[in-house]
This record gives C-alpha cells, structure tokens and sequence, in this order.
C-alpha cells in the first residue's frame, strides 16, 4: 500500500542542570493530618528579578502575601493574592470513642493532598508582570515584541546584553470543550497556521520551559532548572550556524560572587507550530503544551500515587476498591472536561512529541504545567511493588475480578500521555512488569481497545489511526472510496503482529474474508469497534496476553441506554437521562429531571444555577472603555492650536504622559454554578468562560482582573489634566470614581468567595456502568495461532460441533459441543433481539475456541468456491466453563475422542 512515510526523530530527554541547593521540591505527603505543607520555592540570591518576587507566606487566617522584596509598590504578586491551604482545624477526625479513625484520616488525606498540589501549583508558577507592561500592551501598537532575561529559572529586573536568545517551538493543544477540540481537528486537516497567542503568553510560557517536572521516590513533586544546559546547547547551535563567526555572547552573569548561566526570551523568537517535526525549523527549546482539566488530572495522579504508596496490607479491599472507583470517576471527568485527550487524532501527535507538558491554560497570560510525560513514566514506575501485590497466583477471586483489571486500565490511561522518548526508557519494565508488549504500534492497539477515542468524522479517525500505529500516514487524497481498502489493510497488518478483531453477525460473512469486520456505509468515528480486540500471545510472548485481562472503560453510556443510574454527592442514587449526563458533568445551567432509583421513585427538578462573579469587574471594564475612547479623542482633537499643542506634549514620551491606548479586552467571564437538589447544594463549580477552574484561581483571576483596572485607573489619573479643561477634567475623575466603586465591589466578591466553604465542583459522584467491567475475571484461555497465508485465513484451535444450546437470559447462551464433557457459557458482544436468537448460533454449527472467545462458522455450500473452507459468522464470549460430572470407566476411549487442535481455514 502506498503509504507516505515520516520520520520521527528520537531525541534524549533534557539533562537537569542547577547550581547546588537550588533543586525547589514540593512534596506530596499523604501522612492523615497532612502536617507537611509545600512552601513556596526559596529565592534565588538575585539583585535584580524584574518585578520583586514574593514569598507565601503559609496562613490560615487569610489570603495575604509577604513580600520579601520591594522595587515597586504593587498589591501583590501580580496583583494576585496567593491562597493558603484549607485550615488544618479541620484535618483531625475521631469516632464517637475520641479514637482515631484511619480510613477516614485515609480518605481526608487524599482531599487535602488534591488542595496542596493546586497550592503549590498556584503559588509557585505565577509569572513576573510590571505594572508598566500592562499599560505598554495597551498603547495603540502591534503585538509587542517582549524581552526577559532568565538566570537560574529565575526572571531578571532587566535584558542583559550578551544573554543566548533562545529559538523556542511549542505546539499548543487546547482542549477544554468539544468545539474547540474540533476546531483544532479542522485546522490540522487543513494545515492551516496556528494561533500564535499573545507576545506575553508566548515569553510566560517559554521562560517557564526552562524548568522540568521530575517525581522522587517519595512521591514528591521536585522542579529542576535547566538553564544552564539549554543555554550551552543554544551556544553551540549558533556557533554551528555561523561556523564560528558568531560574536562572543553568552558570557555567564555574576550575583554575590556566582556565576549563573542566562538566556533571553525574545517573544519573536518564539514561535507556536501545527508539528514540531518539521526540520526545516531549529529549536534549543521545544515543547508539546497540551491543555487538560486541572482539578481531574490533579484528582487521577494524587489518587494513584496514593494507591501505590498506601496499598497493599494497609488497605482493605473495600478501601481499594472505593478508591479505583474514584480513580474510574476522575476518569471520566477528565474524558469529558478534556476530550482532547481522547481524540484519534491526538495519538500520532502525543507520541512524536517532545517535552510533553499537561496543563491550565491561563487566557492570554501563561501556559501552567501540571505535569508532564517524563514525570508520569516516573510515576508508573513506582507502581510495580503494588501491581506484583496483584499477581493472580497470590490474590484472591475478588482481587482479581474487580482491582487488578480497574488498576491496569489506569495503567493504560497513563502510558496514553508519554510520548515515545519516555516511553522506550520504560519499554522492559512494562513487559516484565505488567507483561505488556510495550512497542509503540502495540500500546496503541491497546488504547483503540481500552480508551473512548472518537474523531468529529470517519476520514478524520482513519487518517489518524492508521499513522498512530503505523508511524506514517495515509497518502492524499483520503476519501471515503478508498476508506474501506485501508481499514482491511491495516486489520491484515495488525494480524501478522497476532491481534484479531471479533464481529457480530451483521459485519462478518462476506464472501472474501469472511472474517473481517466491515466497513460499514458511514465509517467508523470511535474506538468502540475495538472493544473486543484479542491478542494470541503465542510462544515467547506468551506472557504478555495482559492485553486480553483489561476491559474497555466505559466512559460513554449515552448510545447503550436511555436512562443510567448515578449516585449524587448526598449518597442517593438516581435515575438520569444519558444525554444529561455530561451536561450535568461540565455543570451546564438548566434544569434536569431526575428520579429515585427505586420502584415509583420521586421524580425531582434537578438545577444547575449560575452567577458571574466578576460581574462589576467586567461593568468597570465597560466603564473604563468609554473613559479610553473620549481619551483618544481629546488627544487626537484638532479644535484649537493649543489643543494640538497639547496634543503633542501629552503624547511624548515622558512619564506623566499619554498615550493613545486600546480598550481591555481579553478578560474571561467568571462564574459560580451552583447544583441544587431541593434544599440541598450539591456542588459548587466555578468557571472561566465556560472552563472548569478552582476557586482559587476564580479569586486569583478577579484579582487579577482589579489589578489591570486599578493600574490603568492610576495611569489616567496623573496625566487627565494635562489634556482636558477643568470642567472636562472634572467629569472625567467622576467616571474614574465610578470605576474604583465597581472595583471596590469587585474586590469584596472576591473577599467573600475566599469565605465560602469547599464543595465538590461536581454533584455526581459514582455513575453505575453497566456492562463489561462487573464481568467475571476470566481464568481459562484457550489457546490459538491466527496467520494469514495467500488470501486465506487459517486458525489452529481446538474445534467441534455444536450439540445443544440454551438461552438463559437476554444476554447468556449455555452452549456444549460434542465429545466435550464440559458446557459453555457464553454471551453476545451486544444486545440481541428476541427475534433473532436464532441467528447467534445453532445446532450443527462449527465452532472454534479462540482465546476468551468462541468463534461460530459454517460450511461453504457444495460446489461452491472454496467448498472445503468456513466462513465465519459469528463470535461468542466465553464467560465461564461448567465441568460435567462423568464416570472414570472408560476415561482413556474418551480422551481419545475429545477435540484437539486442528487447523481452520477461512475464506
């Protein structure tokens, strides 16, 4: 097939490089009272930052901060106040008897190690901004290129000349709602030119690439600075380029008798690309920024750190089994906070990435890491103690039925997010651990069969799947005729590796092979046709049929039923609409109907209410606006010679001046939306633009909000009479004190919400899936070879007649085959119609044991082509085995007329 290939470089993972002492480590301590607070990161010993650098102070009484330096008067760190952690009063708890009771302190751990990590993330990797920028970026200008010297990670107070200037490549991927996302899918197609972001955004985010994210053996969060090895690789890049002839620049920068090694971000030296793979660009920084749900991902790590760290005997099997199901919600919550993640077309992107960071991003400010891939191969690498806890010659049926399967599809989640770099480093322990095939083509196999990947239509999954496993893509043009000859292609490829797909009726039988699921008229846009992927595993990869153990999370119940079930935050549960369930996940305004999930339950109007919280920000802003606009025009006012004079006198640049300035914009809507059941308040989400953030960065961005106003406020105020008369200066201060009271009002909204007590963001707190994931854990495997010789499929497995077969249920058939002292129970792979029962499988029929399935075919008509071969139609899931109780005379006649491996050839 004519595929066109790329290539996709291998380049080793950033060495961390930092001056003795200066390695900043938070640590995640999961100790019940959480005594161990992160603090923020020490100052580096730096005359000059640019704007001072504020230390937090820890306080439990408020959401003050102390400055540890001061250049210039300014409300706090960029205007916005650092939150403290949840007051520790509230950490102990003791049962009636005054005793401590560890599963609570357990549970109440894991909260506040959720609020520690958000903590350390807000407070530590907030980016300089001066006062003096914000009104610069408003003067009426292109986007400002912005300059920032960096030493040590740190921002310096001024440009230093002789500073490396970095080249820096980022590819951006929002993806915090599904328009957006299929936005992002459109402009990929059509290769059209990225957004490139603000000037700002782009030097905050660059600047804060020159740190790493690494996780210790104590499940600490530690940051590294690597200036000094980006800015000795970014020298040697450009004494390359210029064969030697480049002045002598990069010379090391001297604070208190220590040298520090600097670099510049020059925000046109940073560029946002659709794929950081093209060569014709070169980077000394390059990174893969991807945008997730902050309190899902933070939510999905601190629970799985807290799996592995406390499991094992300090934990019951209730207590793993609560806190899997959680790890399944959080889950979910980030499938539909984040649907980036899940999209076929993500995959190829995600695994030739480099520097790979998941993270919030902040509008037109900065991009926040959360994490990264190399911190999360570090974090599945502490795992292995807790997964050989799980080995199946150790662990009992509820062990083995319920925890180690939940465990592994979190494994899975969490190999989806490493790009290739950080995934070879760990390619051995996955398979000797987890006995996983860990080559890129086969991980990605197994994501088709584990994760919900959906594309906005079939061209796009095809032409996405196809190089997230083959590595190269699909030649152009892609169109729907030739769509069906690609999927029997790649179905073909994926069985020389020994993976076989399974069908139900209405997809096999076709006259050439049998055996392969067709393409049906409109595609396929989901993974969900990869639910029953099957590996055979055969001679030394025996070991790795790990693959076959891991059911698919079912994240996605709307197409299997009108109505789930759902258990809400004050522990009823409840009868929903499916189509509401993620509407009510993203805590969409609107009223739902819900009802009691019990017999003639009480149907109640279930609401989600919204407030805008910075609502007399953005009046003030409305305000402000009109006071720039009349501004303008007395500045550009031709009614007088002396207006013009003091036109251009107002317009110099001198420091009580003015400029002809731009209105605000750019400031996201923040809202409060409350879920109320009843009397009841279930849950409290707060939202910028429609995004899900903490509370603390709701705060954090009314505050910053009121800064800009505040600052341009004081910058009109030293220069208005030097442009107007008295009478229009007058009139102009009384809008300004309008201003300052929205603001003034603003600021207590703010003050008010760091009051508020902490709810969930979501009012649903388990969704009861029905399906796969409660099925048995299946212990007999049966062995098979599947192999493609000529056109011909041939199976080697053990093959009989079906004698007898028996409905039990809607969904079990108990089926025995002759000379077979045993009966199976089997069941369809999706629902079946009363009516056609009696295609799923009859007597007479061939059938072929293949692994946890049992293949159904028939007999070629006499005379027909290929007479002698099958052709398959149907496939069953073997569920469990009863063993007949026979007689031993006669045990040795029998042995002999059981059915052994024979060889099956399909057409």
């Amino acid at each position: 097939m004519p595929y066109n290939p790329y290539a996709r470089r291998s380049v080793k993972s950033l060495p961390t490089c930092r001056h003795p002492g200066h390695i900043q480590t938070w640590p995640l301590t999961f100790s019940p009272n959480m005594l161990n607070r992160p603090m923020a990161p020490p100052p580096l010993n730096l005359p000059f930052r640019g704007p001072p650098m504020y230390v937090a102070s820890i306080d439990t009484d408020n959401t003050s901060s102390s400055e540890t330096e001061s250049q210039a008067p300014m409300p706090s760190m960029n205007g916005i106040e650092t939150i403290s952690s949840l007051d520790e009063s509230r950490i102990t708890r003791r049962n009636p008897q005054g005793l401590r009771d560890s599963a609570g302190h357990r549970a109440y751990g894991i909260e506040q190690a959720r609020d520690t990590v958000w903590d350390a993330f807000g407070n530590k990797s907030l980016p300089p901004e001066e006062t003096s920028l914000m009104i610069r970026r408003l003067e009426k200008r292109a986007d400002e290129r912005i300059q920032r010297t960096y030493a040590a990670g740190q921002a310096l107070g001024e440009v230093r000349e002789g500073a490396v200037v970095l080249r820096v490549g980022i590819t951006f991927m929002p993806g915090a709602d599904k328009p957006q996302v299929n936005r992002l899918e459109q402009t990929s197609a059509t290769g059209r030119e990225p957004d490139q972001k603000d000037s700002l955004w782009r030097v905050n985010t660059a600047g804060s690439l020159l740190s790493i994210w690494e996780v210790s053996q104590n499940l600490s969060i530690m940051e590294r600075d690597q200036t000094s090895e980006i800015a000795k690789r970014a020298r040697a890049r450009r004494l390359r380029s210029d064969h030697g002839s480049y002045p002598n620049f990069g010379k090391a920068v001297q604070f208190h008798g220590q040298s520090y090694d600097a670099v510049t971000i020059d925000s046109a030296e940073v560029k946002i690309v659709n794929d950081l793979r093209d060569n014709s660009q070169q980077w000394d920084v390059e990174s893969t920024l991807v945008e997730v749900d902050g309190s899902s991902v933070v939510g999905l790590m601190v629970n799985y750190k807290h799996l592995i760290s406390r499991g094992g005997p300090e934990m019951t099997f209730e207590q793993t089994k609560s806190l899997l199901e959680t790890m399944i919600e959080d889950a979910r919550r980030l499938c539909t906070r984040s649907p980036i993640l899940f999209r076929m077309s993500t995959r190829a992107r995600i695994a030739a990435s480099k520097n790979t960071r998941y993270g919030v991003d902040h509008g037109n400010h900065y991009f926040q890491t959360l994490t990264t891939s190399k911190g999360i191969q570090q974090t599945i690498s502490l795992s292995a103690s807790y997964f050989n806890s799980l080995d199946p010659t150790g662990t009992n049926d509820k062990t083995q039925r319920f925890i180690r399967p939940r465990f592994l599809q979190m494994i899975v989640l969490l190999l989806s997010l490493l790009n290739d770099d950080d995934l070879f480093e760990i390619a051995e322990f996955l398979e000797t651990t987890y006995g996983l095939k860990a080559d890129r083509p086969s991980l990605e196999l197994l994501f088709l069969k584990v994760l919900p990947l959906m594309s906005i239509n079939s061209n796009v999954f095809i032409k996405s799947m196809i190089p997230a496993y083959e590595g190269y893509g699909l030649p152009e043009p892609s169109n729907d005729s030739n769509h069906r000859h690609y999927w029997h292609h790649f179905l073909h490829r994926i069985l020389q590796r020994g993976y076989i797909l399974p069908g139900r009726i209405p997809d096999l039988g076709a006259d050439e092979d049998s055996w392969i699921v067709k393409w049906p008229v409109d595609g396929f846009k989901s993974s969900v046709v990869f639910n029953n992927l099957q590996y055979s595993g055969s001679g030394p990869h025996a070991r790795c049929r790990t693959f076959n153990d891991i059911p698919p999370i079912e994240l996605h119940p709307e197409g299997e039923a009108g109505e789930i079930h759902v258990v809400m935050n004050n522990g009823d549960t409840y009868s929903i609409d499916a189509d509401d369930l993620e509407r009510m996940t993203c805590m969409m305004p609107g009223s739902y109907t819900i009802q009691e999930a019990t017999q003639d339950g009480r149907l109640f109007d279930f609401e989600v209410q919204e407030v805008v919280l910075n609502q007399n920000a953005m009046e003030a802003i409305r305000i402000l606006n009109g006071l720039i606009r009349t501004v303008n025009e007395l500045l550009t006012s031709n009614l007088t010679r002396g207006s013009r004079l003091m036109r251009r006198m107002s317009t110099r640049k001198s420091s009580g001046g003015l400029a002809l300035c731009d209105e605000l914009s750019g400031f996201p809507r923040v809202t409060s939306n409350r879920a109320v059941l009843g009397q009841d308040v279930l849950a409290v989400a707060y939202k910028s633009d429609g995004r899900k953030i903490t509370r603390k960065d709701a705060i954090r961005n009314i505050s910053r909000t009121c800064h800009h106003i505040t600052a341009f406020t004081d910058y009109y105020q030293r220069g208005l009479s030097s442009i107007s008369t008295p009478a229009q200066s007058q009139q102009l201060r009384s809008t300004l004190d309008s201003i300052a009271a929205q603001v003034q009002q603003a600021q207590s909204m703010r003050h008010q919400m760091e009051s508020n007590a902490e709810l969930s963001d979501e009012p649903i707190a388990k969704v009861l899936y029905p399906g796969s994931t409660n099925a048995n854990y299946i212990k007999e495997w049966h062995g098979y070879q599947a192999r493609k010789t000529g056109d011909r499929l041939h199976i080697d497995g053990k093959r009989s007649i079906v004698s007898s077969m028996v409905w039990l249920s809607d969904s079990i058939i108990e089926v025995s085959l002759e000379h077979y002292p045993a009966k199976y129970i089997v069941s369809p792979l999706g629902p079946v119609e009363e009516a056609s029962r009696g295609d799923e499988i009859q007597e007479g029929d061939i059938a072929i044991l293949c692994g946890h399935y049992m293949v159904v075919a028939v007999k070629n008509p006499p005379g027909s082509q290929g007479e002698r071969e099958l052709c398959m139609t149907n496939w069953l899931r073997i569920e469990s085995e009863e063993q007949k109780v026979v007689t031993r005379r006669g045990m040795n006649r029998r042995i002999q007329q059981l059915p052994t491996t024979g060889l099956s050839v399909f057409c």
